[in-house]
């Protein structure tokens, strides 16, 4: 069978323009699809912003779980000033062992010894002066604060807090150990490691709370380039070795967990997993977190109001408990995507909280593969709509993309608790709409401007023709038609100076009447010849038939109008025909055929009037001889303020002489 040759596998574009649209906007898409490979920082920080948004929409599945215990501004007042001594935090730690909590993380650095100390006091005494006093009578642990804090650590489920530097600091101690964890899929790889931070050493506990205490966890906080925190790390590495941070170091030990699963592939560490929970992470480690609305979600508890004895301490038994702290100047404050003050603390509890409730939110390596797909579907689709459809169509598809876009990204983190930026293709979609819409525009506009000049040059080749069958008529009226279109064009520029003026004549306006006066005597195509071509003096009736030619014209401009469907008032059919109906009008209303007067007559009737006289005057006739300038002048002066408007009088004079020149180079021949 043969095949159909009309048939072809390639794009049929409506016109070369559109093809090069469609090129311009594959060239934006590819350029779009390796700038952001680079990550610039002005599209971060909007897609920051746009996931803000969208994580306020969000909504939360189970009951807060950590229980706070915040060392606020009223526990210093009732207290005393930070830091406090360690006695007072034994004291707090032993009355939130009363009531059996799971695990207690201390979200405090107790990295030096107590200064308060009598025990260390006498030490520094003993050092200055060598003065030594004896406290035989004396219990350790009324002497020794750290002492006292270590003993009441021991009783119970505390995990301490530690900070990873990236400048030198102390050795690991042995009681800082790192975790028990398994690789799964395959060895983790040296590239793996080096995507942690490069940590130089450690701000530590001290070795007798580490010892007295079940753990520690790293407190190093995460925030993004806009100083927010939207993720925390759970994990780091340190020479080889994988250690926990606050959060899960106090979840695995609540839950009895003693050993970490950490999944890997190619790009780097993807989950990590604790008895039956499974965290996804960033190759980095880290979590994303998922805020809950309110700004203090969780149930805290003034470590002040513990003390004295004001809270009952059960509401914090079986529960995972935090120990930080809010009171001002210590700056254990973060901003978040839903509140700009909160808890340092609060945010371990998140994640916990994240991980307890399977809140999680997630980034998959393969979601930036997607974010990719679809910059490039976007930049294709973008760039179809604008060679195909029309602008109302285009400007209804970008919005319903627009907000498809939206519920795109909300859909993923809320039913699916992953996040695939759709920043990326937001931009594509409105640049390259935007881009290529002026561009189309342009090409518009270089189109609109051709057929503007085609339909100017129309407009002469009709007046050229109209004028040229009047003059078949009558050979006289030749140059005569010539000759008043210079003449009108010549007052008008004269007249547009004068006051009142300016604003009615413009160079529009002037163009106009120009190609408009040829056409002021084309009824006299309808005048019988033996009238229009009589030699000697017209009878009374002749010269009614002779004034029926402004009529005979505007009749046929009038219908050629409606015929066309022109009707903008600024037409050159609209100028011509004032022309032709009123320039024999006169200025005090004794012209024909309609008795306007003044200002009744329009003002291109009015130029008229005086470039068709004063040609008509200095233009040999088969009825008369040509008079001189200075005469036709006197006769178009004496006729001011009855025949002729005024003011076109006075532009005459002031232009006389180019009056004069064209009468005389352009002669009859």
């Amino acid at each position: 069978m043969k095949k159909n040759s009309s048939y072809k596998n390639t794009l049929q574009f409506p016109d070369q323009g559109k093809k090069t649209i469609f090129k311009t906007g594959c060239f934006l898409t590819f350029f779009f699809m390796l700038f952001f490979l680079y990550h610039p920082a002005f599209v971060t920080f909007l897609d920051q912003k746009l996931y803000d948004a969208i994580h306020s929409s969000l909504t939360h599945r189970g009951t807060p779980q950590p229980v706070i215990v915040d060392i606020d501004d009223q526990s210093l007042e009732t207290h005393g000033q930070w830091p406090w001594s360690r006695d007072l935090l034994a004291s707090l730690c032993t009355v939130i062992l009363q009531a059996s909590p799971q695990a207690v993380g201390i979200d405090i650095l107790l990295s030096e010894p107590d200064r308060t100390s009598i025990h260390l006091a006498l030490k520094t005494l003993k050092k200055r002066s060598g003065i030594t006093i004896p406290l035989e009578t004396a219990s350790d642990t009324m002497f020794d604060n750290d002492l006292n804090l270590a003993r009441v650590l021991q009783k119970g489920p505390f995990i301490l807090a530690c900070k990873f530097l990236r400048q030198k600091g102390n050795s690991l101690p042995p009681a800082l150990l790192p975790l028990d964890a398994t690789m799964i899929s395959q060895d983790i790889s040296t590239d793996s490691l080096q995507r942690f931070p490069p940590w130089k050493g450690i701000l530590s506990p001290l070795p007798r709370f580490l010892k007295a205490s079940q753990g520690s966890g790293f407190v190093n906080a995460l925030s993004d380039s806009d100083g927010i925190i939207r993720k925390i790390p759970l994990i780091t590495a340190y020479k080889g070795k994988f250690y926990p941070n606050l959060s899960l170091a106090t979840l695995m030990l609540a839950i009895g967990a003693n050993k970490v699963f950490i999944k890997n592939d190619s790009t780097g560490i993807t989950s990590i997993s604790i008895k039956n929970f499974t965290i996804p992470v960033s190759s980095q480690g880290q979590m994303l977190l998922h805020f809950r609305k309110t700004s203090s979600p969780f149930i805290t508890l003034s470590a002040g109001d513990l003390l004295q004895g004001k809270i009952n301490p059960d509401i914090m038994k079986n529960r995972i408990v935090l120990i930080g702290t809010s009171a001002s100047g210590l700056g254990d404050n973060h901003s978040t995507p839903l509140d700009q003050y909160f808890l340092g603390v609060g945010v371990h509890a998140t994640a916990m909280d994240n991980i307890l409730n399977q809140n999680i939110l997630s980034r998959p390596s393969w979601a930036m593969g997607m974010e990719w797909a679809l910059v490039f579907l976007t930049g294709l689709i973008s760039t179809l709509m604008l060679v195909y459809l029309n602008s109302w169509f285009c400007t209804f598809t970008l919005i319903v993309m627009t907000i498809s876009f939206w519920f795109m990204e909300l859909l993923f983190l809320q039913k699916m608790h992953i996040f695939i930026s759709v920043t990326y293709p937001f931009i594509t979609l409105f640049v390259n709409f935007l881009l290529l819409s002026v561009f189309r525009f342009r090409m518009e506009e270089k189109k609109m401007i051709q057929r503007t000049k085609d339909m100017v040059a129309a407009q002469n080749l009709t007046i050229i023709g109209i004028t040229s069958l009047a003059a078949t008529r009558d050979k006289e009226t030749g140059m005569h038609i010539r000759r008043t279109s210079i003449f009108v064009k010549i007052l008008a520029n004269r007249l547009r100076r004068a006051p009142g003026y300016k604003n009615r004549l413009n160079n529009h306006t002037i163009e106009m009447m120009f190609k408009s006066a040829p056409m002021h005597d084309i009824g006299k195509v309808g005048v019988p010849d033996a009238v229009l071509l009589k030699p000697g003096k017209l009878t009374e009736n002749e010269f009614k038939e002779i004034q029926k030619h402004t009529e005979h014209g505007w009749h046929a401009l009038e219908d050629a109008e409606k015929i066309s469907g022109i009707h903008e008032e600024t037409s050159f059919l609209k100028v011509s025909k004032e022309i032709i109906r009123c320039h024999h009008e006169k200025w005090d209303g004794s012209g024909y055929n309609q008795g306007l007067k003044g200002e009744e007559i329009p003002l291109s009737a009015r130029l008229m009037a005086v470039a068709d006289v004063y040609d008509a005057l200095t233009s040999k006739r088969v009825y008369k001889d040509s008079f001189d300038h200075t005469k036709a002048r006197d006769i178009i002066v004496e006729g001011r303020g009855s025949h002729f408007d005024p003011d076109v009088v006075d532009a005459f004079l002031e232009e006389q002489e180019k009056f004069k020149k064209v009468a005389i180079e352009m002669a009859d021949k």
